[in-house]
């Protein structure tokens, strides 16, 4: 998942991608509410919008960041 979010960091450049171990922050996955991982939060102007866990695929996250880049142009 990593190597994903790294080249969508580099197409994406007005967006910021974060990688956190809750093992190490537990503080953060009881504010996200996450109970299992991996787990993707997408985060658009303050709000969760998509929120994807253990299975998900690349096209998935690549449509929704398309979607909410067109929104911002």
């Amino acid at each position: 998942m990593l190597s994903r979010l790294e080249s969508f960091s580099k197409k994406f450049e007005n967006s910021i991608f974060v990688s956190v171990d809750v093992l190490k922050n537990p503080e953060v996955s009881g504010e996200f509410l996450v109970f299992s991982t991996p787990v993707l939060l997408l985060f658009y102007k303050g709000k969760e919008v998509l929120k994807q866990v253990r299975f998900f695929s690349g096209k998935e996250i690549k449509v929704t960041l398309d979607r909410l880049n067109e929104i911002d142009n």
